[in-house]
């Protein structure tokens, strides 16, 4: 069976996660690393012991067959177009771009090509979130009445200034929606359904002079039934822990986190998740279920999809975020596309 050759372009602080799991994949082999810092790709090419590229295309034109794209959001959009086009087969992180528009051009060119591609949405692929899938598949909970999604994390000064497009509108794309709060809005759709509008607001505080990008939002959506789904996000707490949601349903109250599920109150039995090894599930162990997906799909093409890959359904999480920042401009009600 065919080694597939990896290249990561990007050698920033989640390239180790990824050749971590390329590493750990049988049928894989990190190949190339490409940065446009010189010193940055030799010296990870000298801890993973693949070749380094400055140049893209270069890096590009080489005999690699996957690349993950592990760069600033700003170039999420054309580097995957490039990849593609190249012929390689490309797992992007999160976000597939920086805007619905973007990424429906990126869709449009893995659409007319036979590559194939993800985005690196890893939550997917928790024991917790996957049980709840398929529980709310059987109709075990009856109607839902309402559900709630919150994200308290912090992201300090430092944070910001540790990459320069960090807290850069143009470059990040925007703030806690895009970066820290995208999976929460992926899973909203992905657990149970895209909605059909939204109104919210967004807010810089403490680091208002410090970056040109939102710390804080709180939105209500609405499903089709009009079931409401209330949303908050901060980068402004103490610490990090895991993101909460929380369902409603006629028959249960049920709370999913990255590495529990309780129904009514009472936990659900699932494989046992350390402490440890939650603190990978942001970054590690879900990539590895993300890589060993992918590299399943192209070495088994004819039997082999995961629905738990994001594809063109990436995009829902972008549709809702641009939902909020819209309806924080005009107090109105956004529609939400489902994707």
């Amino acid at each position: 069976m065919k080694m597939l050759k990896f290249g990561i372009v990007g050698c920033g602080s989640i390239a180790p996660v990824h050749a971590r799991a390329i590493h750990n994949n049988e049928h894989a082999n990190l190949a190339a690393c490409c940065d446009n810092s010189e010193k940055k790709a030799a010296t990870f090419a000298e801890k993973y012991h693949c070749r380094a590229y400055k140049d893209y295309q270069g890096f590009l034109a080489s005999d690699i067959d996957v690349v993950t794209i592990a760069t600033p959001h700003y170039l999420h959009k054309e580097m995957t177009i490039q990849a593609i086009q190249a012929g390689k087969h490309v797992i992007c992180e999160k976000p597939m771009a920086l805007t619905i528009p973007e990424a429906n051009e990126v869709m449009a060119v893995v659409n007319q090509s036979n590559q194939h591609y993800a985005v690196c949405f890893q939550n997917r692929f928790n024991p917790s979130f996957m049980h709840l899938k398929e529980l709310i598949k059987q109709e075990k909970f009856g109607k839902l009445k309402g559900m709630k999604c919150e994200l308290t994390w912090n992201r300090n000064l430092a944070y910001y200034q540790s990459a320069i497009w960090k807290g850069k509108l143009a470059l990040e794309g925007g703030g806690v929606l895009i970066n820290q709060a995208l999976h929460t809005l992926d899973a909203i759709s992905w657990l149970y359904r895209q909605p059909k509008c939204i109104k919210g607001k967004v807010m810089t505080s403490i680091l208002s002079e410090q970056i040109e990008v939102e710390d804080s939002a709180m939105a209500t959506a609405l499903l089709s039934d009009k079931t409401p789904i209330t949303i908050f996000a901060t980068n402004n707490y103490s610490s990090d822990p895991s993101p909460l949601m929380t369902f409603d349903f006629e028959k249960s109250v049920v709370e999913v986190t990255m590495e529990a599920l309780i129904v009514n109150g009472e936990p659900v039995e699932l494989r046992k998740i350390t402490e440890e090894e939650n603190k990978k599930n942001v970054w590690g162990d879900g990539h590895q279920r993300v890589v060993d997906a992918f590299v399943q799909e192209i070495i088994s093409p004819l039997s082999f999809r995961d629905p738990l890959l994001a594809k063109g359904d990436g995009r829902n999480a972008l549709s809702l975020m641009e939902g909020i920042y819209r309806s924080d401009k005009t107090n109105q009600w956004a529609e939400v596309t489902a994707y």
